[in-house]
């Protein structure tokens, strides 16, 4: 590879100071991990196929850095998928454009507020970011070259894709769209090399498939669950065009920034490189085929659904630059973005580190959740010699006690079997377990009938972190004892 060029040193550096920071500083000022964080750690912990909600790949990664690292893990694995996204990134860019471009395609990436605040909290659509950029320059090294190693490779991580969220079929279908409209990629549909891949991607994914088909299905029911609410509250019409309005207002900071540096001239801008089509298409033709579908189906849409989609906006922007204006402005713009970075740095600190008191009222991560954790073992271990190997009700409540217990214990969400095929109500019997709801709370007086009458039950009561001042947090608890003997 090339040297890096002076541009190219300070961007590097840039990013590397902005990734520790956004990888290291919230974890160490969390009480407790946010809910899409604790949610896939209780998950990961499991080793499914499958999980109610969503493909397994991104929970079995996050418990894996949250078991290496701690509380900070979760954070450093969202900030190295986007690294690892710019990675990528950067050489489509070099491949179908120029360095300074791909430089640029680069450093706009973190005007768009995909990029950054909602990587706080990793979850699948965090996760799906680096997949989507590593498969499309695959895909463009497979249609350059043809060689089977691209197209295997390709096949690997559109598996990878699948059992990370099943939008990613969006970025499939517009690849497989690609090959049908360029004449001259036509033919290859007929060749060995990407069914090799397809066929690969179908054997990775085959064991979650199985999976669905022994459970019903049950991500399907769930999504279609979620789509059906997001469908109520929005005409047909409204719902896809909302959606790609929302995808505009996500790139709204990168277009400010742009027009601070200067690119508000008219001679900033030219005709897109011919060399772009590509890119073009590729960009834009997941949000398309998104809002498509639900206007055919009626299907509601989610605007974080368009997270992964926009790897290249920046790289559609650099097709639109000359390139004598772009090595004129590039100074300016790394200024502009370097402050933007430092402010947005420093209000996720305040906003991580301080929003409690802020808003005076506790959040997600100011929980108490390891004194929760520490108190309900307590009243077990009173009554038992046997680990605590179960924890249902309230979905927070039970999944962020179950992962603060030591040893950690197995959640029941909602005290629904049917979202934790890994327990039953004979295991419950066989083992005992632990029941959690917010008091006064009257849903889960009659919660699991099928475990028999409680052994024990009471109140605990725990001050916020943040907040002492404020009235404590009180649950309440519920316990059935182990039958026998203590499960080895």
């Amino acid at each position: 590879m090339p040297t890096p060029t002076a541009p190219e040193r300070g961007l590097l550096r840039l990013l590397i100071v902005y990734f520790l920071a956004w990888g290291l500083l919230p974890g160490l000022l969390v009480e407790s991990l946010p809910l899409d964080v604790v949610e896939g750690v209780y998950w990961g912990q499991e080793w499914q196929w499958g999980y109610y909600k969503h493909p397994p790949l991104p929970a079995w990664v996050l418990y894996l850095f949250e078991r290496a690292l701690g509380d900070v893990g979760p954070f450093v694995l969202s900030q190295l998928c986007i690294a690892l996204t710019l990675f990528c990134v950067w050489h489509i860019g070099c491949r179908t454009l120029d360095r300074p471009r791909a430089a640029f395609g680069v450093l706009a990436l973190m005007g768009v507020y995909f990029f950054t605040w909602p990587t706080i909290e990793f979850n699948h659509n965090v996760a799906q970011m680096p997949i989507w950029a590593a498969a499309v320059l695959l895909f463009h090294r497979g249609i350059t070259h043809w060689r089977h190693t691209d197209w295997l490779l390709l096949g690997l991580v559109s598996g990878l894709g699948l059992l990370t969220k099943y939008s990613y079929i969006m970025l499939l279908a517009a690849m497989f769209l690609w090959l049908v409209v360029q004449p001259s990629l036509r033919a290859g549909l007929l060749k060995l090399q990407p069914w090799a891949g397809v066929l690969l991607m179908g054997l990775v994914f085959l064991p979650h498939l199985l999976w669905l088909v022994e459970h019903d299905f049950l991500p399907f029911s769930y999504a279609a669950a979620r789509s059906e609410a997001a469908a109520a509250t929005e005409s047909r019409w409204l719902g896809p065009l909302k959606f790609l309005l929302v995808q505009l207002v996500d790139h709204l900071p990168l277009l400010i920034l742009l027009l601070l540096a200067g690119f508000w001239r008219r001679r900033c801008w030219q005709a897109p490189l011919a060399s772009s089509a590509f890119l073009f298409w590729i960009g834009l033709m997941p949000a398309l085929l998104t809002a498509l579908g639900a206007l055919l189906t009626g299907a509601g849409t989610r605007d974080m659904w368009g997270a992964p989609m926009w790897n290249l906006s920046g790289l559609m922007l650099a097709a639109l630059m000359p390139a004598a204006v772009l090595a004129q402005y590039w100074r300016r713009l790394c200024w502009v973005f370097t402050g933007f970075l430092g402010v947005l740095t420093v209000l996720m600190v305040l906003f991580v580190g301080f929003k409690d008191q802020i808003r005076d009222k506790p959040s997600r991560t100011g929980w108490p959740d390891a004194a929760l954790a520490n108190g309900l073992q307590q009243q077990w271990q009173q009554r038992s010699a046997c680990p605590l190997s179960l924890v249902a009700g309230d979905y927070w409540l039970a999944e962020t006690v179950a992962i603060n217990l030591s040893p950690r214990a197995a959640a029941i969400p909602d005290a629904d079997f049917t979202l934790a095929p890994w327990a039953d109500a004979e295991r419950l019997r066989r083992q005992g377990g632990l029941l959690i709801w917010a008091s006064g709370d009257r849903r889960w007086q009659q919660a699991l009938p099928e475990a028999g009458h409680w052994d024990a039950e009471g109140e605990l009561m725990l001050p916020w972190p943040r907040l002492p001042e404020r009235e404590p947090l009180a649950v309440q608890w519920r316990l059935w004892l182990p039958e026998g003997r203590c499960d080895d």
